[in-house]
């Protein structure tokens, strides 16, 4: 058996990457992340107002 300064630092890496699988599961089947570009849609449409507002001399 390999001592636990070669198993560990592995076995470390993968129940905390199984915690973040768990938790951003979680995240999509309680709908978390719904509508989460909806900020960056306004964000776009305004600065394409302000860009046709500057090319229309308004």
């Amino acid at each position: 058996m390999l001592g636990f300064e070669i198993t560990g630092p592995y076995a470390g890496a993968m129940l905390m990457s199984l915690g973040a699988l768990c938790v951003f599961v979680w995240g999509v089947l309680s709908g978390a992340f719904h509508g989460a570009d909806d900020a960056a849609i306004r964000f776009y449409e305004r600065e394409v107002e302000n860009d046709n507002a500057k090319h229309t001399g308004e």
